[in-house]
């Protein structure tokens, strides 16, 4: 059932019981000979809950209730009587605009599900929803201070949260977004580990290892050791798995063990006494440390943390980091597609081989749904250096996840040696690296974003196995204990083998002709690791050819398993003098916006500025073809600024700059 819009279930039961659904208004209004329910009308219904606050605001006015609406009606200059739509109910026809408008307010309140609507808050709506004669009979028949009375609504305490929903679920809408990451990392820790039963232990071990959250950077203001407080939770967890299958993650009350029910309703009830909307990492540390059995405040002294100073990092310096966009952007699939276009410049042949991936990727996220127990996609970018590959994953992040920001870098030179392995999933309990592998705690962390593997060739091969797990099952083992999920992430790997021939057979996809380029590497890829593909690769005719050298390459270097995991081998040419000069365009645009930031100084070009770029990058920066072109423009800065500081010296100040090519070199001038 529904209150002007409101849902039953988010208002206090008692206060509903009180007033008749709110309905009882209706009879106030008849009562005192109106035809609509208006915010006073609430007020008396309201004031006659015994023990009720706004009864307390009336009784400590010495105002009875009920002579405060008898004045209402002789105020109308006629006697009490039943007007035939008030007395209908409360609902749109028979409430008033005002009336209206304190509803809407509390729908707002209430639209995240976070906020209990009790007495305080429906009295706070009404205060302020009061009209100008309704004040005025207050003031001077009761002699009421409405502003006293608002202050006194908003020094109560609200009603805690509700923790848990009708349905026994976990209201996560009643945490905070620092606070929800916790439990997103209790939950999947929890099903890695088979537990089905959660205890304040796991909640402990995810508060420690969540990313930038309050335990952490407490550790880091008071330095302790952060590290190995992390393995020591998850000892604390990890030694306790279950048996049998894979379970879900579940946060339902009949889940949990008594002593995390009482910390969560602890914690919510310390987020009521601090008039919090939603409760907060402080109430959950503050609950865990106060719990009876003394769990987390052993564990903490234990090792070497004292839990007070903890708490007194939270209240005096902790801010919660606003949360990752993790979500999947909503704008149309065409848009982004022309978006990615603009963007990648000198790669057109690419956007069209990863348009339906991007599609199928965007809409499945949209709708939860997915094919198998797989990443969301998996390519493979070959091509030269500076070609654009890392720059197009990072698009990719901004097209599907919506910050570029959501992209995880892994230089896998960086894992080349056998023991490297304990560093990219973790290391078993007792050596080093335990608790430490990147790739599984990058996908604790937030398993919605991109994952680029760049130069994957590099890897050892006990990191490839690992890499092919990934691909195959969308999940790889954490020696620490949790199965960590990648069922909704991008994979992407980049290589420079063969870069020579890719930048021969990307050059021809960028080039008007006969031949599909699409054909062209379908071809490259069946032929490369089939029956029969040393021998084609080896024939006469071909053996000159840059596929055939190619296929050469890539076999040596990469098992046929992991191609044949792909979704797609996306191949970059490498770009040229015209393609540099639109890259140039676009830095000069990202220069500009930088300068105007942070030193309020415009900066312009004359045309000709973009194609000197893109030509100096090309003779004297062939190898790093884009990256050449943004160095070109970073060599600005120093002219810039010596600029700016011979202006101020003369007493002047610059605020508009000119570039401009003079001679073989690049200007800059003041403009004005």
């Amino acid at each position: 059932m529904d209150i002007m819009g409101i849902p039953a279930r988010a208002v206090d039961p008692d206060l509903l019981a009180a007033t008749d659904g709110f309905g009882a208004a209706a009879l106030v209004a008849a009562e005192t000979g109106a035809v609509r329910v208006e915010p006073v009308h609430l007020l008396v219904v309201l004031g006659r809950i015994k023990g009720g606050l706004a009864a307390s605001l009336f009784a400590s006015a010495r105002i009875p209730v009920d002579v405060f609406a008898a004045a209402l009606a002789a105020r109308g200059g006629q006697s009490p009587r039943f007007g035939t739509q008030a007395a209908a109910g409360l609902d749109d026809a028979t409430a008033n605009r005002a009336t209206r408008a304190v509803f809407a307010r509390l729908r707002g309140e209430c639209a995240d599900g976070a906020a209990v609507l009790d007495e305080r808050r429906v009295l706070s709506a009404v205060l302020d929803g009061l009209h100008v004669r309704d004040r005025e009979l207050l003031a001077r028949y009761g002699r009421v201070d409405l502003a006293a009375w608002r202050d006194a609504v908003a020094a109560v305490p609200q009603r805690p949260a509700a923790v848990f929903g009708t349905d026994g679920a976990l209201a996560t809408a009643a945490f905070s977004p620092g606070a929800r990451t916790v439990l997103r990392i209790m939950a999947a820790d929890a099903a890695g580990l088979r537990h089905t039963r959660l205890g304040a232990p796991i909640l402990l071990h995810a508060m420690v290892v969540a990313p930038g959250g309050l335990v952490e950077q407490s550790c880091h203001f008071s330095g302790y050791d952060l590290a190995a407080l992390r393995v020591q939770t998850q000892l604390l967890v990890g030694g306790r798995s279950g048996a049998g299958e894979q379970v879900e993650p579940v946060l339902a009350e009949d889940a949990m063990e008594e002593s995390l029910r009482h910390v969560f309703d602890k914690a919510a009830k310390g987020a009521a006494h601090r008039r919090s909307e939603t409760i907060a990492e402080r109430d959950l540390l503050a609950a865990l440390v106060d719990s009876p059995n003394g769990l987390a405040a052993a564990f903490f002294r234990d090792t070497g943390i004292d839990p007070a100073k903890l708490l007194r990092y939270a209240d005096s310096y902790y801010a919660e980091q606003p949360p990752a966009d993790t979500g999947v952007r909503s704008g149309g699939v065409a848009e982004e597609l022309a978006w990615f276009r603009r963007n990648l410049v000198g790669q057109r042949s690419v956007v069209e081989r990863l348009a339906p991936h991007i599609e199928g990727v965007k809409r499945g996220l949209a709708r939860g749904f997915r094919f198998g127990d797989r990443p969301r996609a998996a390519f493979l970018f070959c091509g030269p250096s500076g070609a654009g590959k890392t720059l197009t994953a990072r698009l990719l992040a901004k097209m599907v996840y919506g910050s570029e920001a959501d992209t995880l870098v892994f230089e896998m030179g960086q894992f080349n040696t056998r023991e490297s392995i304990n560093y990219f999933v973790g290391a078993p309990p007792g050596y080093v690296g335990f608790g430490a592998g990147r790739l599984t705690n990058g996908l604790r962390d937030n398993p919605r974003r991109v994952f680029l593997f760049d130069e994957v060739e590099k890897a050892d091969s006990r990191v490839l196995d690992a890499l092919l797990r990934l691909l195959d099952e969308g999940a790889v083992n954490d020696p620490a204990g949790p199965l960590r999920e990648a069922y909704d992430t991008m994979i992407v790997l980049t290589s420079n083998l063969g870069a020579a021939e890719f930048a021969e057979l990307g050059r021809s996809q960028n080039e008007p002709g006969p031949d599909d380029p699409a054909a062209q590497v379908d071809e490259l890829l069946t032929t490369m690791f089939g029956p029969e593909a040393a021998a084609r690769a080896d024939r006469p005719d071909g053996a000159d050819g840059p596929g055939a050298q190619l296929r050469r390459t890539l076999r040596a270097s990469f098992r046929p398993e992991l191609i044949n995991r792909l979704d797609d081998v996306v191949l970059f040419a490498a770009l040229g003098p015209d393609e540099l000069r639109e890259i140039a365009e676009v830095e000069l645009r990202r220069f500009a916006e930088r300068t105007l930031a942070g030193l309020d100084v415009t900066v312009t070009w004359r045309a000709d500025v973009p194609a000197h770029i893109g030509s100096l990058a090309w003779r004297s920066r062939p190898e790093q073809a884009a990256r050449g072109v943004r160095r070109c423009v970073d060599d600005l800065v120093p002219p810039l600024l010596r600029l700016l500081d011979d202006t101020e010296e003369t007493g002047r100040r610059t605020a508009r700059v000119l570039l401009m090519v003079d001679g073989d070199e690049l200007a800059v001038a003041a403009n004005g």
